[in-house]
Parts: structure tokens; sequence; C-alpha cells
């Protein structure tokens, strides 16, 4: 401590004579660190490199990059419409804006040509699928015959109507009409469907009220989705409730955090443009890129409004505490400054900010200000003992006599962050490197800026009269019974807590971390919960087809794992059972060509006529007398509804003519496609690797690689069934890469770096307060309040019903400095011999709550963020350092109760700069000893 003071007062020595060009100097670098900051002070989201630049998993990870999208950032859009053909409308104009904006978006993906897989359409049906489809060729093979020599809407109406006039006993109606069995149905005879004769007429009904999307009925007719081809080749998810665009953004030279949060912002817009033509429908913006970007967005703006609050709880402490408005103001500017060089100092060797890093200014704006606190301190009691001194004189005494504690206890802190580089964790080292540089460098902000502030604008306060033999007051006095009964209490509370504690679990989802009505947010997890499947999925990579085929068997048969892909699983199954099957069908299905069209009011005649007949044998006293059940009744009455409205409006309505028009092209065109595609699927060959289309295929097959994805059974955002998938994969392929993979390394790092942080920081305090106080005993007491602080403070949360997370886990290492501060501050004054067993003076104790609080306010102001993760990391430290604050005051007072005070300071010194008797030269006088830290020696001749 000697050689630290004679360094500082050497120092002192050459900042005092010259305060304005120390000013003028720290000034213009807070300016250029700033500018600095803004220039080159990025930020880091990739959640691999938070583990390490050099982590293995990042190189096996890029191996992955060419089956997704070539590794470029993707946004999903997820499209909720109350139908799919509204859903497939809204994509349609979305992805006509998006492709148009070449400058903010590389490519977009939202459907795979279905006409590239038409060929094998068939074989992706189920055998009993096409089993049916020959069926009901086989059972409509007549009226399929003749519609094949006009493929007309009318000539199709008259052969269903004579279908259903010639069939009506059991093919059709199930005993309808039946006097011979009207008690029901042949029971070897299924009764016919009337969906397909719905649809028809529920298009021409559409079409005749105007210009409508053409909808195709057949895949009613074949019972199958086969043949709804206008909505096949579309990313649906949750059973066509969702449908998914993958936009491709371009990055761009910008400046902020990420070079592709225009393209989102762009995004978003061209989405709410197409949201004002489709008001019945929702959208949003999700995946891993827009999540990033809503989570640092999010961040951002949140640390900027804590920066500020804590700044000003800061000062609106200080005024209280002070008394004052100028020396709080002083203060802030030093604390300002050396945020300022810490910013500047992380632009420059990190240059960038991590999602952890990131809440270093409210921490430093808590944690810094402290050493401010005990400076000024100091400086009020010199200035109170000698009022005849100027500020000059002051200052140089504060720095000789309390320079070395202030140091000191900013040391601790700095300590308590910098083991951070020993975890190898980047995350934790980049925010271990800025926190503790940043405590570092406001401490010599406090060396340099606070002392010349104080000696040109610290004013002078009015000199109070000495009052010879006043006692300083206590803030605490403990006899020995009740503080036997505080620590009887403390342990009864660490029991509580233990109890406590055992609730608080380890939440590694990192969706509950952001903010909850974020956009990105509220639709992955609308994907989540509707998806069919898992939607993080593992890969492992093979070399041969045989590899595939091995390690997907090895896969299945994992019990923790779901489904497992590969390219060939995208292949049909049962491909040599499949296409006999369809040969039988080849022969049935004559060749069709396009009708010709001509309309004339004998056609509207003829049409109406044909849709009465239809709409006589729908009557429900027929259907009710003669026992049709119940779904057939309700198909009945739809007919006659349909009926009933094409009628009226081919009657009434001139403007029908041209409906009825288009509706007849696109029915006979339709009609004639849908059997064409029906003779090509039957006539398929095999389908190969090959065969599938280039998009589909780079998913799983790149330049003589093959990719397997595998899928897990049960919810991963669970750490323990995490755990479980991630060990059977690696069983299986050491090498298996993925989110799930990420996320396991990710959180299993996290958290040994977080106690490997703690444990190296409290050891490192530990081996300082060895140097320090060089007894075994107080070095021991000065970790109490720390260790029963962390116990209440899990036991809070554990009451709470606050887990560990991907964020605050590290609170520990946060309390560490603050919590050995506080003891630091009240062990000093008791290795003085100032202060008697049981007793807190009032001075002392007013410094460790001033302090304390400031660091609660920086703590305490994370809360503010939207950001659930910073919110819960802000609450923890919040928490942990008032239950810090309390075992200080009250835990170690109650301790030293019982311990024998230290060798008592001589009653008599003198002082050879002092114009006034000195109080120190009475013991247990007041102000006998302000300085929080603790470290005011006194002064000697």
């Amino acid at each position: 401590m000697n050689l630290i003071s004679k360094i500082l007062q050497k120092w002192m020595a050459w900042v005092l004579p010259r305060p304005r060009l120390v000013l003028g100097v720290a000034v213009l670098a807070a300016l250029a660190s700033s500018a600095l900051a803004v220039l080159h002070l990025g930020i880091q989201t990739d959640q691999l490199e938070l583990i390490s630049a050099h982590h293995p998993l990042i190189s096996l990870s890029k191996k992955l990059e060419p089956f997704n999208f070539d590794g470029r950032a993707t946004f999903s859009v997820v499209i909720k419409a109350p139908t799919p053909a509204r859903a497939v409308a809204f994509v349609s104009d979305l992805a006509v804006r998006i492709q148009k904006d070449s400058a903010y978006f590389r490519d977009v993906f939202y459907r795979v040509d279905p006409d590239l897989f038409k060929q094998w359409a068939l074989l992706y049906l189920d055998k009993k699928d096409i089993l049916r489809i020959k069926d009901n060729v086989e059972e409509n093979s007549e009226m399929i015959r003749k519609l094949a020599g006009d493929p007309d809407l009318l000539n199709f109406l008259a052969l269903v109507n004579r279908e259903m006039s010639s069939k009506m006993v059991g093919e059709l109606f199930t005993g309808f009409l039946d006097e011979e069995k009207p008690q029901g149905k042949s029971k070897d005879r299924e009764p016919m469907d009337l969906g397909f004769l719905i649809q028809t007429l529920n298009g021409l009904a559409r079409s005749l009220n105007g210009p409508v999307q053409y909808s195709s009925p057949w895949f009613s007719f074949f019972k199958s989705s086969a043949w709804d081809l206008d909505q096949e080749g579309y990313f649906w998810e949750g059973g066509k409730r969702f449908l998914i665009l993958i936009a491709i953004p371009a990055k761009l030279a910008i400046e902020g955090f990420s070079d592709t949060q225009h393209s989102l912002d762009v995004l978003r817009t061209c989405i709410a443009d197409v949201k004002s033509k489709f008001p019945d429908v929702e959208a949003g913006v999700t995946g891993q890129e827009a999540l990033q970007n809503d989570e640092m967005s999010t961040v951002l703006g949140d640390m900027t409004w804590a920066t500020w609050l804590s700044l000003m709880g800061v000062w609106i402490l200080l005024v209280l505490f002070l008394r004052g408005i100028r020396r709080p103001v002083i203060e802030v500017i030093t604390l300002v400054v050396g945020l300022c060089w810490t910013v500047g100092w992380a632009a420059i060797f990190i240059g960038h900010l991590n999602i952890l890093s990131v809440v270093f200014a409210p921490l430093l704006c808590g944690l810094g200000v402290d050493y401010g606190i005990h400076w000024i301190a100091r400086f009020e009691e010199e200035e109170e003992r000698h009022p005849s001194l100027d500020n000059r004189t002051l200052t140089k005494r504060v720095m000789d006599r309390s320079g070395s504690g202030i140091l000191l206890a900013g040391l601790s802190a700095a300590f308590s962050f910098l083991p951070f580089v020993l975890t190898g964790f980047s995350g934790l080292v980049e925010l271990g490197l800025i926190t503790g540089m940043g405590i570092l460098l406001i401490i010599v902000a406090d060396f340099t800026v606070l002392p010349a502030l104080a000696t040109l604008f610290a004013g002078r306060r009015k000199a109070k009269p000495a009052q010879t033999g006043q006692i300083e007051r206590d803030l605490l006095r403990l006899r020995k019974t009740p503080a036997h009964l505080i620590l009887a209490c403390m342990l009864v509370l660490c029991v509580v807590g233990l109890l406590g504690a055992r609730k608080v679990r380890f939440d590694l989802n990192p969706l509950r971390l952001q903010a909850k009505n974020a956009e990105s947010v509220v639709w992955e997890r609308t994907l989540i919960d509707n998806a069919e499947q898992p939607l993080l999925s593992a890969a492992v990579f093979a070399s041969s087809p045989e590899e595939v085929n091995a390690k997907t068997e090895l896969l299945k048969s994992l019990p923790s794992v779901g489904k497992v892909k590969s390219i060939f699983s995208q292949l049909p199954e049962d491909q040599g059972e499949k296409i006999p099957l369809l040969r039988d069908i080849l022969p049935m299905i004559p060749e069709m060509h396009p009708a010709a069209l001509h309309q004339d009011p004998q056609y509207v005649r003829d049409l109406i006529d044909m849709i009465e007949r239809i709409r006589f044998k729908m009557q429900d006293d027929q259907a009710g007398k003669w026992g049709a059940e119940r779904p057939l009744v309700e198909q009945m009455s739809q007919v006659r509804s349909l009926s009933a409205g094409i009628i009226n409006s081919l009657r009434e309505s001139p403007e029908s003519a041209k409906g009825l028009e288009a509706y007849r092209r696109s029915f006979s065109d339709d009609l004639v496609k849908t059997w064409d595609f029906l003779r090509e699927g039957c006539s398929a060959r095999t389908m190969t690797m090959l065969d599938m289309p280039q998009m589909v295929r780079d998913q799983f097959y790149r330049d003589g690689q093959y990719l397997i994805r595998i899928s897990p059974k049960e919810s991963i955002w669970e750490e323990d069934a995490l755990g479980r998938f991630v060990h059977e994969l690696q069983s299986v392929d050491p090498d298996v890469v993925g989110e799930p993979i990420s996320l396991y390394v990710f959180a299993s790092a996290f958290k040994k770096a977080c106690l490997h942080a703690s444990g190296y920081a409290v050891l490192a305090i530990f081996v300082l307060l060895m140097l320090t106080f060089r007894n075994v005993r107080l070095s021991i007491l000065a970790l109490i309040p720390l260790c029963v602080g962390t116990v209440w403070t899990i036991g809070v949360m554990g009451a709470n019903g606050v887990d560990f997370n991907l964020a605050n886990s590290i609170f520990m290492p946060l309390v560490v400095g603050a919590g050995v501060e506080y003891a630091i501050i009240i062990l000093s004054r008791w290795e003085e011999g100032r202060m008697r067993p049981g007793h807190l003076p009032w001075s002392t104790g007013k410094g460790v709550i001033l302090a304390a609080l400031t660091t609660t306010v920086g703590f305490g102001t994370l809360m503010v963020s939207h950001h659930q993760g910073i919110f819960s990391l802000g609450f923890v430290a919040w928490v942990g350092s008032l239950c810090v604050l309390a075992t200080a005051i009250f835990i170690l007072p109650a301790i030293l109760a019982d311990m024998d005070p230290p060798k008592t300071i001589p009653k008599k010194e003198k002082d050879n700069e002092a114009l006034v008797p000195d109080r120190h030269d009475m013991p247990l006088l007041s102000h006998e000893y302000c300085s929080p830290c603790g470290s005011g020696k006194r002064d000697r001749n």
C-alpha cells in the first residue's frame, strides 16, 4: 500500500497543478472514443461464436451451409388466412413484390413447382388411394368414355343426371327410391359422394356473379388431394393453416448491427402493403435471422434507456445523500468520461458487442460510481476537518489518505470480471474484458478528471463549528444477545433459501428470453405450436447411399428420434408395388381434347333445364321417405340450393353469360388436363434421386455429400430431453450438427463458463484480500456477505418462480465485486481499530448504503428491458445486490460483536498540515473516518 500511495502522490503532483489541461485531454479522449465506437463497434449475434470463434462445431456447421440455401441468411414469412386459396393469393402477390426489389432481396422461395413432380405424383399416393382411384374409374367408365367425346359442362351435367337416374338404386343413394329395399342400403355397395357435383356447381355459381379464380373440383371426385394442384408445392404447416415464404435478403453495406436489418424493414413494409388488399389475412416475419435482428434491436434500445436511467438514478441518489447539486454533477461527468473511454477501448480491442456484453453500460453506471462516492465522501470529511484549506490541498489530502483504498475497492470489482478471460467462453470473455477494463478506466477518471473538476468547480461548503469530544453516531449497535439472534435468523434464512433453491431450474429455451410481443417471436411460437413435427432438426453426413441407409436405420432405432429424412426418403415408397397398379388403370383412361365452345341462347336454356332435372332429384321428402343418411341429405340440400341460385342468375342477369363462358372454358381445359395428368401418372417410370427438383435435392445432396435430417420425438426445450437427443445422436455419429446440437453445446458451455467465472472471481478477490489484509480470518469474513447473499438470492428466485437461463446465469460474477467491496469497507474500518465490536459507525454505513444503492440502481435499470432474459438478469442482480448489502450491514457487525477489536490507534497524533485540531486525534469522534473504502490512514508527521 505504501508503494501505491507513493505512486498516487507523484501522479497528483502532476495532475493538480494542471487541472484544465487534464480536463481538456480527458474530454478530447472521450469524444474520440465515442467517435470510434460509432464507426467501428459492431454487434455479434452468432450463437456459436459466443462460445469461441474457433469452436470445432463452427467448422462442422459450415459443412451444413450448402444444404441450407448456401448458408445465406433467410427470413420466414408466415401467412395465416381463412382459406388455403386466400393464403395462396396473398403469397403470390407478396412474392412478386419481393422479386421486384432486387436491391434488398436476392431470391424468394414459396413453392416447388408441382409440374416438376407431375409425372410421378400418383406414386406418392398410398396404395389404398391408388386402388380407390381405380375403383372410381371402373365404376364411372361409361360416363368417362362419353365425356371424352365432348368435355363440356353441359355434357358433364347431362351424364351425371343420366347416371343418377339409371343408378339410383345402390350405387348412388344406397336404397334411395328402391321400393324393394326401403329399409336401407346394400351391404356390398358404397353410396356415391355428391361432393364433386357440389364443387362443380359452386364454381359455376361464383363465376356467374363475377370474375373469380377457378378451382378444380376433381380432387373431390377422386377423394385425393393429388388433384388439388393449385395448392400443391407450397410450404404448408399446421394442416394447411399456415403458409411459409422464404425470403433471402441482400447483404448491404449499412450502419448498424446487421447487414440484413434494412431488408427486414423493407420486407415488413411489403407485407403491410399486401395486407391492405387482404384484410382477412394475417402475416409476419420470423426465422433465425429475424429473431436475432429483433432481439438485438430490442436489447440495444432498452440498454440505451437503461443507461440513461442509471445515470439519472445515480445522480438523484448523490443529490439526496450529498445534499447538493454541484458535486453530484462533477461525479456524473467523471463517470460519463469513463464510460466513453470504455466504449472506445471496446471498439479498438474487441470491435463488437454481443448479447451478453451489451449490458456493460448500465452495470458500469451502478458499479463504477462507487469509487467516486468514496472519493467525494472523504473530500467532504477533509473539508469539514480543515475548512481553511483550499480545494487543491483538500484534493491532495484525499488522494494521500484514501487513494490506496479507492484503488483497492476498484481492483476488487475489476478482478471479479477480468477472470472471465479464463473461462474460454467468448461471450463471457468479452463481457469480462469490457466491464473489467471499464471499471479500471473509471478509476483512472476518478484519479484524473474528478480531482481536476473538484479543484476547479467543487466549491466550498459553510464550515460547521467543531464540537470537541463529540462521539460519532452509529448506524447499528449490537450487543452479544441481539447479535446472536441476528446470526440465528441468518441461518434460518439460509435454510429457507436452500429449500427455495430446489425449485430453481435451468431454462434453455431462447424464445423465452426475447420480448414476448416481438413479431418474430410471436410467429415462431405460432409455428412451434402448430407444426406437424419439431421445427429444429439435427443433421449427419454420409458419403454414399449405403452409408445413408445404414445410418438411417440406426437413427430410427433411437428412442429420442422422431423422423429421419434423406434424399431417398423423399422418393415415393413401394414404387415396385404401385407401378403395376397404375398400369392397370391406364387402359381405362381415354384421351380427351378440348371442346369446341359455342354458346347461344339455346345452350343457356338447355343448361337451365339440365340443372332443374338434377335439382328435382334432390327433394327432402323423397330422401327422407327412402332412408337416405344424414350426410347425404345435407349434400342434397347443398345441391338444391346451388341449383336454385344458378337458375336465377342465368334467367335474370344478362351479365351471367360472360361468367358462364369463362367457367365453361376453364372447366373444359381442367377436364382435359386432369385426364392427361392421370394418363401420364399411370404410365410413369420409377423415380430416381436425379428426377428430384433441384431445390429439393439440394437440401439432401450436394457435391457427392449426402445429408440426413433428424427430428426429435419429444420437446427439446427441456434440458434433459435435449441432452438425451444429442447424446444418442452422437453415439451414431460424433460429428452430428444442427440447431439442437448448437443449443446444447452453447447451453452446456455457458453454464460451465458461469460457474468457472464465479470461481475464478472469488479466487482472484481472495488472493487480493490476502495481499491486502494479510489475515486469513479477515479475508474469509470479507466473503461472507457474498456467500450468504447468494443463497438468499437463489431462494428469492425459487419463491418467485424465476429460473436460471442463458442470460441471468451471469448474476453471480456480477455481485462478487459488489459484495466483497461492502465487506472491505467495513472490515477496513474494523482493522483501523476505530470500530467497536457490534457497532457500525454512521459515516461508514452511510457510504456502504449509498454505494450499494447506486449499484442496485445500475442493476435494477436492466428491468426496463422488454427482453425477458435481460429483465431476469436485472431482477436477479438487483435482488442479489440488496441481499449482499443486507448481509454486509447486519451479519458482519453481528459476527464482529464476538471478536476482539484489533490494536487501538494511539489517541494523540499530530498532523502538520492541519490548521485546526484533527478529529482523528480523538478515537471514535464524529467523522473520524468517513471514507467508505476504509483506507484512510492517519496523518503522520
